[in-house]
């Protein structure tokens, strides 16, 4: 149905690194150094393209399976997890540079509300190493809902709990929730879920997120007004056929 600028009843789920965190680099190469360490293989030759689900949690299953032929168990997943962290935080000691916010995300932010947007986060992050990131980056988002890979390993389920949360939270039945996020499995989950989508990208990523079916991509945060205008506007990704999505984008997976 469609919504206004005050209407109360608009939600906006945000994926977090590389949506609202210039993170993504940094937290890629952290968890191919813990996982490496965690499993005693080489960081650069660890390969989780082909996980069925890329979160922190559905990738170290994925690999346990690869690598060890079995599940992995609840003790080496908290030991990777603790890794992880450590050396997220040794890089945020090292280099703060590294952990900077999406431009414009923290206007965004703070301008949603009065707009009328609800805001929640769903991340396929572990829930400290995300707190961290977003502390780094200067994004308060303590009084968030948020769901994460603590919650469930599918992104589906996360983004349909962060939903949830953020209905417990205000007592609210949304008539709109739109995803954002900058990956193309973020385009995945939200066709799944028939959600709108706006993507948050440049270049090869975007042509990337147009073959997965978005519609809606901007560079960065920076424009409240145009940001606004696409969370009311964005439509559900489109579902090309395959030969159509390696003709907008060859190279996307």
């Amino acid at each position: 149905m469609p919504t206004t600028e005050t209407d109360t009843r608009q939600l906006a789920i945000f994926d977090i690194d590389g949506t609202l965190t210039a993170t993504n680099a940094v937290d890629d190469e952290c968890y191919a150094r813990a996982v490496g360490e965690t499993l005693g293989v080489p960081p650069e030759a660890i390969d989780w393209s082909d996980a069925p689900h890329v979160t922190d949690a559905g990738i170290a299953r994925h690999l346990w399976i690869r690598y060890r032929a079995r599940a992995v168990e609840a003790q080496e997943l908290a030991e990777l997890r603790r890794r992880f962290l450590a050396l997220l935080s040794a890089e945020v000691a090292r280099a703060p540079d590294r952990f900077v916010a999406i431009a414009g995300a923290a206007t965004l932010l703070a301008s949603l509300r009065v707009a009328g947007w609800q805001v929640a986060l769903a991340t396929g992050g572990w829930v400290a190493s995300a707190a961290m990131k977003l502390r780094a980056a200067g994004l308060p988002a303590d009084d968030l809902p948020m769901a994460c890979a603590d919650d469930a390993e599918s992104r589906e389920d996360i983004v349909r709990l962060a939903r949830h949360r953020a209905e417990l939270q205000t007592g609210v039945a949304f008539a709109r929730v739109v995803s954002v996020g900058d990956a193309p499995w973020d385009v995945r989950t939200a066709r799944s879920l028939g959600l709108p989508f706006v993507g948050i990208a440049t270049g090869v990523q975007a042509d990337r997120l147009r073959a997965e079916g978005a519609e809606t991509i901007l560079p960065d945060l920076r424009d409240v007004a145009e940001a606004l205008a696409a969370l009311s506007a964005a439509a559900p990704p489109h579902d090309w056929p395959r030969d159509v999505r390696r003709e907008i984008a060859p190279t996307a997976t």
